[in-house]
């Protein structure tokens, strides 16, 4: 076994035993139905130093591999998917923060972010833009040495939490051409101007997701992040790892769904025999263990890619539309395989149902998915 191989067995062990001891599927179950944040795991996860993980220790991260954040995050999911969403808006933009802040930022947020102090949530979706985020309309007008926001947010997960700051995408040069214009700028939330609504979603409440309102908001110029009007291209860097940690997320997620029920159908007996022996029943989990397994490898070699530096982007978009669907079908299958018992809200199988409706519509929805491998196969898909 190779010294890398040694650190993922080692983060895995480490994520394992934090999920079972703390966040589990239970415990998130109680916190989604109460709409709670559980500040302490995200506090432990920050003390354990996995936001820095694939960042070199010299510029203030964790150093290892950025497979080991696939790692971590696959192993959250097992508890909840909203754990992994949370997880990756702050791993994720640190290493946004990392690779174009200026130094005063890189110097004041990186410990901030990393100590858990401060956490990151993202700004991109609006009423009238989703999937063609580059048509946003927020916009930030340079006036002295503040930029002032105008305009409003949607679909911001743990935009409302304690200490969070926002990576704002908003338009700097109206008349440039969709993405050339767009930048990002560090808001915090707190600002005079901003408003925050809390939305009533139908799952995702252990974090919560907000729309936000801007009304003359007035952002100093030094929190912006990179070039002024390059934001979209930071936006790209960014994503397609930040998809890959969603999919590590979804297969940890399928993966206990399946094992719940696979325990389940050993243990349930009609007709005189347990249900699992069923050849219904027992093919269904076979193709969808199979379909897990095979999601798995992919995520992995996207992570081997990116830590190569290698271009990922379509690797990205598979694994995001593969494990997205998978996780969807996995949770309406086994509800049928456990019948009744999964319909009352005390059974954790109704938040990943819950949870598992929206994977495929957040961080990209399948069809943008689909456009983006065809184009990198060289296919126009109009």
């Amino acid at each position: 076994m190779n010294e890398s191989e040694s650190m993922a067995d080692a983060v895995r062990r480490s994520a394992r035993a934090l999920v079972q001891k703390e966040c589990d599927e239970w415990r998130c179950l109680e916190w989604d139905r109460a709409r709670t944040y559980p500040k302490q795991v995200f506090d432990h996860i920050a003390e354990l130093g996995w936001y820095g993980i694939g960042i070199p220790e010299e510029q203030g991260g964790s150093g290892g591999a950025a497979g080991d954040l696939l790692v971590v995050a696959e192993e959250l999911g097992r508890g909840s998917t909203d754990l992994v969403a949370c997880f990756s808006l702050t791993a994720s933009g640190l290493r946004t923060i990392v690779a174009n802040g200026s130094a005063a930022l890189r110097k004041e947020l990186v410990p901030e972010l990393m100590s858990g102090r401060r956490r990151l949530s993202i700004g991109i979706t609006e009423p009238g833009a989703g999937s063609d985020a580059a048509s946003l309309t927020t916009t930030a007008r340079r006036v002295g040495g503040d930029y002032v926001i105008n305009g409003q947010k949607t679909f911001c997960e743990a935009a409302g939490l304690p200490g969070t700051i926002i990576q704002l995408y908003a338009r700097t040069d109206p008349d440039a051409r969709r993405q050339s214009g767009i930048s990002m700028i560090l808001l915090d939330p707190s600002l005079p101007g901003v408003t925050l609504r809390r939305l009533p979603t139908i799952g995702r409440n252990i974090t919560g997701v907000y729309e936000v309102f801007l009304d003359d908001v007035h952002v100093p110029a030094d929190r912006l992040v990179g070039a002024e009007h390059h934001g979209w291209l930071e936006l790209g860097a960014e994503l397609p790892l930040e998809r890959l940690i969603i999919s590590a997320g979804f297969v940890g997620a399928t993966l206990q769904v399946l094992d719940d029920t696979l325990r389940h159908v050993k243990e349930r007996e009609q007709f005189g025999r347990p249900v699992g022996n069923f050849q219904s029943v027992a093919h269904l989990l076979v193709d969808l263990f199979t379909r897990a397994e095979s999601t798995r490898l992919l995520v992995t070699h996207g992570g081997e890619l990116c830590d190569a530096g290698l271009p990922h982007v379509k690797e990205a978009s598979m694994a995001k539309t593969a494990s997205a669907e998978l996780y969807a079908d996995a949770a309406r299958y086994c509800m049928q395989l456990h019948g009744g018992y999964s319909y009352i809200d005390e059974h954790p199988l109704t938040m990943h149902y819950t949870d598992s409706v929206i994977a495929t519509v957040a961080g990209g929805t399948s069809q943008i998915q689909r456009d983006i491998v065809a184009r990198e196969l060289g296919l126009r898909p109009r």
